[in-house]
């Protein structure tokens, strides 16, 4: 499958999740899902004062990448440039494999039903 096939899979079920929840809603997912996952590691990041901010910011964040599936050099430019800000709140490579296994946890929550093994391929 192509880039542009699969950016489009993508960009539709994003635009379904939206449908139904909010970019807060899916970023509470994920940090919900992070937390289940490495509790030890969203302890030291995360306060529980800035849960809050902290979901809004990867369900906006992960809304903003979404919106650059049109443009794929400035989708890879917006990746290029989060993962050097990272870089900065002193996350690790071994961090950041965390990321996907919750990111499409939460993805695959949020859209229920309509999430298939095309969404999980092209994700």
């Amino acid at each position: 499958q192509d880039v542009g096939s699969t950016l489009n899979v993508v960009q539709r079920s994003w635009d379904d999740i939206m449908e139904r929840h909010t970019n807060l809603d899916l970023g509470r997912k994920m940090f919900d899902e992070l937390c289940r996952t490495a509790p030890s590691l969203s302890a030291v990041f995360f306060s529980s004062d800035k849960a809050n901010d902290m979901a809004s910011k990867m369900g906006d964040m992960l809304g903003l990448l979404v919106s650059f599936t049109e443009d794929p050099a400035q989708l890879k430019q917006q990746v290029t440039w989060l993962g050097r800000r990272h870089v900065t709140y002193k996350v690790r490579p071994q961090m950041i494999a965390l990321m996907g296994p919750v990111m499409m946890g939460a993805l695959a929550e949020a859209a229920d039903e309509s999430w298939g093994q095309e969404e999980e391929t092209a994700w």
